[in-house]
């Protein structure tokens, strides 16, 4: 194709290209008239005086004449303002990722159509065929727009912004008009019209698939109507039907995560809650849901629902802010790892950033950590006028009374850790301001898995704000021999056994070390001895009843495998009762159980847990305990509970646990280790678990083939301390949740002093206690919040040996005061 392109045409082309790097610049805010946002209006504005300078010979300038071209391309700027504004001023929510990218082909197509010269014959189909789909998408929004033209008439007056409300009926009506009379050689009616029908044929295709998954979900109407004894939820039902997540985000999160067709979205989004920071407006799904309609649930069971099949349970989280304008813009992990003790400390300090551009902005940040097995937080640290505050611990319903009170009616600084069910701890930090970064540092110590003889230690999973364009750097120190460590791509040598990773954030990482044997070493505190012993002892489980765990990820063959396996011992699967499952019932059963893309297996109705044998496999997105209070289900777990002796043996096939077995599995009323399909068909079925006797001096981390003993300190262990204060935090943890795990799912009120007190010495966060960060010292004394003195307090990157005992801190405290006078009085 020859150029024969006027200069204002080319100028046009080129702001064109400009306009859409700022589109993608500009980022999602809060419904404010942000003054980047409008830099693409004023191109549009200056496009419209830049293209009169093609008008024809002898036409008075007053006349809106102009190349047909020229049109097109100011009312692409125009188009493009449309949604970059909409980025600040929220008439709907943010674009999806296909409308997005989308629309710069078809608006370059729409252009092209108006060019003044014939262009190849492939190129001319191509461009009425696009400008033919960008014809239905104008369509949509002119339609959902139609009620503000009244507005945008009387609004011209102020700078002609409202202008944006009537562009995509503009674009409509040319479209129209130049396909019906037009006189270009250009003009192809027929791809034109092949191209609006083809995107009409997707939407009724969108809108089947929608409607297929609709009726699956809500098929789910049946079994509540037919089961007259149902304990679960009726929430449960729909989720167990969702077997897409995609679809569930979009069926289930109608109103929620995505707007709907009726909503007034030209009223603008007030919502505070987290689903509106990452509400989408979808046209599909507007329309999909406009012709299907919602489903008859409230939204906290949508939500649940949510929660449970889409993994939106980090949106779920109650907060008391918006964080729509934060992001996390730089992000340092510090990490400590001792071979010789199988464990890691993890430091991670985030700088969040509020992109708000009014000063006065104030927004709360979320964050939720995905923990590896085991982990426990160990220290919180929060920067209040540019130094850093470390935490104190206390309950977990002081925490909570003191941060509602400070940012919910105050808004002030604090920042709360609270631990959750299924592996995840939540912080929630205000107030993040446009005028610094805010920063907060979370300590987790992490007990590093033993696989094929190396230890392994994966980066955990974070969810929060934004971290596109962040800049994330990990220090990685080994302490011990570690010649032969294997880490990830990227991280280089600096010093002995220290690694450095500075660029973009990383999602996962792993670091793999020879094992070797464990310290001899000790870590002393209040006259007690805490040790590392190999795990050994185990004795194989031969188990008299096998339970199968069966949901929608087992295949007919794997649960024939089992049920083959094990030879005359009968198996149990879980329908609406315990059934024995026979070879000849086995296909019904198999077809029932497998309609359901999760399982809920009901622990507290096995009569005889000695030696019952539960094998479980799954996806992670299940519903947690906490999510099926009020049912019939939860009451019955939960009184169970007070008959707790022992836990459960519990396989997890190829090592995929729910959120619900998960949970159980924290409060240790399940014991889980992991079994590979390759593994059970190698093995009998005698050896594929292992049980160790249950000590109230010992924890077992099965995972780092370890235990954690407890005794008192004897002279001939008082030279051979030196071991980091973490296993004394894991002991504390793991040692209160084995004995008195059933109390915290039971009823957490009625856990006593004593219990929160070990927790309290180990300064770890649990289902009782929490970490928090106020601003001044009188925040801490109105809230009955006491500094720790018998504890541990928060761990460090220096953590290596014993801690002083509480007399010694007294001495310490002693002598400093006393060089404190000593210096001040010479001084004066």
């Amino acid at each position: 194709m020859k150029t024969k392109l006027t200069l204002a045409q080319q100028i046009g082309l080129t702001m064109m290209s400009l306009s859409v790097l700022i589109y993608y610049w500009v980022p999602q805010s809060q419904n404010t008239l942000n003054g980047w946002s409008l830099i693409n209006y004023v191109l549009a504005v200056a496009y419209f005086f830049i293209s009169f300078f093609d008008k024809p010979v002898n036409t008075n300038i007053f006349r809106l004449v102009r190349p047909r071209m020229n049109w097109h391309i100011l009312l692409a700027l125009l188009l493009i303002s449309c949604f970059t504004l909409n980025k600040d001023v929220h008439v709907f929510a943010k674009a999806p990722l296909w409308l997005e990218l989308g629309l710069i082909p078809l608006l370059l197509a729409f252009v092209l159509t108006g060019y003044p010269n014939g262009l190849p014959m492939y190129m001319r189909k191509a461009l009425w065929f696009l400008s033919g789909v960008l014809f239905l998408i104008i369509l949509y929004y002119s339609i959902v727009l139609l009620p503000t033209m009244l507005l945008a008439v009387f609004g011209l007056i102020l700078l002609g912004i409202s202008i944006h409300l009537a562009v995509p009926m503009i674009i409509l009506i040319t479209q129209l008009r130049y396909v019906l009379a037009g006189k270009s050689p250009n003009r192809m009616p027929g791809w034109f019209w092949t191209g609006f029908l083809s995107a009409v044929l997707v939407v009724g295709v969108y809108i089947g698939l929608f409607a297929y998954q609709n009726e699956k979900i809500t098929s789910a109407q049946g079994d509540i109507i037919l089961n007259e004894s149902l304990e679960l939820p009726e929430w449960v039902q729909y989720a167990q039907k969702c077997e897409s997540s995609f679809w569930a985000r979009r069926v289930i999160g109608l109103g929620l995560l995505y707007e709907k067709f009726s909503d007034d979205w030209w009223g603008f989004d007030f919502n505070r809650g987290s689903f509106s920071e990452i509400r989408v407006h979808d046209p599909l799904v507007a329309l999909a849901g406009a012709r299907i309609g919602d489903l008859d649930l409230s939204k906290e069971e949508k939500v649940k629902i949510l929660s449970t099949s889409a993994d939106t349970r980090h949106y779920a989280y109650e907060k008391l802010w918006s964080g729509r304008d934060l992001r996390i813009s730089k992000k340092i992990t510090d990490m400590r790892v001792y071979p010789a003790y199988r464990l890691a400390y993890s430091e991670q300090t985030f700088w969040i950033e509020n992109t708000h551009q009014h000063e006065r902005s104030r927004q709360e940040a979320l964050l939720t950590f995905y923990l590896p097995e085991g982990a426990v937080a160990s220290s919180l640290s929060l920067w209040i006028n540019g130094k850093e505050e470390q935490s104190r611990l206390t309950t977990r319903k002081k925490a909570a009374t003191a941060y509602r009170q400070v940012v919910g009616v105050e808004r002030r600084d604090p920042v709360v850790l609270h631990w959750q069910e299924g592996n995840r701890l939540t912080a929630t930090i205000f107030p993040c301001t446009p005028v610094e970064s805010r920063r907060v540092k979370v300590g987790i110590t992490i007990p590093m898995a033993v696989d094929n003889g190396s230890l392994v230690l994966e980066n955990m999973q974070i969810a929060g704000p934004d971290n596109r364009g962040a800049t994330e750097m990990v220090h990685l120190k080994i302490v011990g021999d570690s010649k032969t460590a294997k880490v990830p791509n990227g991280f280089k040598l600096k010093a002995a056994n220290q690694y450095l990773y500075s660029g973009r954030p990383l999602n996962s990482w792993q670091v793999k070390i020879p094992l070797q044997p464990l310290s001899t070493k000790h870590f002393a505190f209040n006259n007690q001895s805490y040790c590392l012993k190999t795990l050994t002892g185990g004795t194989n489980l031969n188990p008299s009843a096998i339970y199968l765990d069966v949901n929608s990820q087992w295949t007919l063959e794997e649960v024939q495998f089992y049920l083959l396996s094990a030879q005359d011992r009968p198996v149990y699967v879980y329908t609406d009762r315990f059934q024995q499952l026979e070879l000849a019932s086995l296909d019904s059963i198999y077809q029932q159980l497998a309609r359901h893309t999760f399982s809920v297996f009901p622990v507290h109705k096995l009569t005889k847990v000695s030696g019952a044998l539960l094998i479980t496999k799954g996806q992670k997105n299940a519903p947690i305990p906490s999510e099926l209070s009020g049912s019939e289900f939860y009451d019955d777990l939960t009184l169970s509970l007070s008959h707790y002796q022992q836990s459960i043996a519990c396989l997890v096939v190829d090592g995929m646990k729910s959120d619900y077995i998960a949970s159980l599995e924290q409060y240790k009323l399940l014991n889980c280790q992991v079994l590979k399909t390759r593994q059970a068909k190698e093995r009998s079925i005698e050896s594929w678990y292992k049980s160790y006797p249950e000590s109230e001096k010992a924890v077992i981390l099965a995972n780092s083939e370890m235990m954690i003993v407890k005794s008192p300190i004897v002279s001939a262990q008082a030279a051979d301390t030196g071991a980091p204060s973490h296993l004394l935090r894991l002991y504390n943890y793991h040692a209160i949740i084995q004995q008195a795990g059933h109390l915290f799912l039971n009823n957490a009120d009625e856990i006593g002093d004593t219990i929160y007190d070990l927790f309290d010495e180990a300064f770890v966060v649990s289902p009782v206690s929490s970490l928090i960060v106020l601003e001044t010292l009188q925040d801490y004394d109105r809230f009955d919040i006491d500094e720790s003195t018998n504890s541990v307090k928060n761990a460090s990157l220096k953590d290596s040996g014993a801690v002083p005992e509480p007399h010694e801190w007294a001495l310490i405290a002693v002598v400093l005061a006393v060089i404190a006078l000593m210096y001040f009085k010479f001084k004066l």
